[in-house]
């Protein structure tokens, strides 16, 4: 729960690729805050207590049983609170460079310019942050990530929700999470702060502190793992994976690499009909639903040589 759009956030490889992960074992339930993205806009009611009330609400609707809660950088804050407030509903808690508190969040020099040029200039303003958090490594993902902004919000509803953040504090709710918590960290992004989240980690009881990394300003996969086995869940892909005979990884590994059938059977000297067998059996072991689909699997787990 950040300043999103759920739908503009499809859009970027990263964001994708981790909604598409975390989709093949959980039942994932994504929504944009109140005053951001696809939810009501021009709210001004934002403290922490209303947004607590839109996770319970999104919550009770989807599913009786506890559920994991994960909180993305500010999204962190109430996610804190819930768990806090309602043990009975969260099972697992996952705070992603998130904190418990910033009243002095844009003093900093470098931010205080930023938040300058939003006043004056706002679509300036969206490129040159998301470069900030990215690194200023990777133009196309900043500039996706600032469309993404622009989607979520308005200069004049970021200045109002700037205002709000800087006094929501959920302290006193830490030593009150009950869930297993895992907090992790992104060290790719430059404007997140690794002793904010080591301080959750140290003041959520028997919480886990873990540096991870990001892909596209997404988790990457090894963050997925981590996450998946904090919550107990194993890597079906590599189950999957152990399943395929040695042929079957040969014709997957061709495909990554963007062989036609035709040219699988020539390269491997086998017929048309049996590359589409092994197609067959490669997609119902995998669980994947086509080719694009098998590629993508083939590259997370280190076939082909693209």
């Amino acid at each position: 729960m950040q300043l999103s759009h759920v739908r503009s956030e499809w859009g970027i490889d990263g964001v994708r690729h981790w909604y598409e992960a975390l989709a093949r074992s959980f039942s994932l339930v994504r929504f944009d805050h109140r005053g951001s993205g696809l939810s009501s806009r021009g709210e001004t009611d934002l403290t922490i207590d209303t947004l607590l009330l839109d996770i319970e609400t999104v919550a009770t609707a989807t599913s009786p049983k506890p559920s994991v809660l994960f909180g993305w950088a500010t999204g962190g804050l109430p996610a804190i609170a819930y768990a806090a407030r309602h043990p009975e509903r969260v099972s697992h808690l996952i705070l992603w460079s998130s904190f418990a508190r910033d009243e002095t969040h844009g003093q900093a020099p470098r931010m205080r310019s930023l938040f300058e040029m939003a006043a004056t200039d706002w679509p300036l303003f969206t490129e040159s942050i998301t470069q900030a958090a990215l690194g200023w490594q990777d133009a196309e993902q900043a500039r996706q990530w600032a469309a993404l902004l622009r989607d979520a919000t308005t200069q004049t509803e970021f200045f109002e929700f700037l205002q709000a953040r800087r006094d929501w504090d959920v302290t006193d709710d830490l030593e009150k999470v009950e869930a297993p918590t895992l907090v992790m960290h992104d060290q790719r992004n430059a404007l997140a702060s690794e002793e904010r989240s080591r301080e959750l980690a140290a003041r959520i009881p028997h919480a886990r502190f873990q540096v991870c990394d990001s892909n596209g300003g997404a988790p990457d996969d090894e963050a997925i793992a981590a996450l998946k086995s904090f919550v107990g869940l194993t890597d079906t892909g590599v189950t999957a994976l152990a399943e395929l005979t040695p042929r079957e990884r040969e014709v997957l590994s061709l495909v990554a690499d963007g062989a036609g059938n035709t040219e699988i059977a020539e390269r491997l000297f086998i017929s048309i009909n049996t590359v589409t067998r092994h197609l067959t059996h490669i997609y119902a072991k995998t669980g994947t639903g086509g080719r694009t689909q098998a590629v993508r699997y083939a590259l997370e787990h280190g076939l082909g040589s693209s």
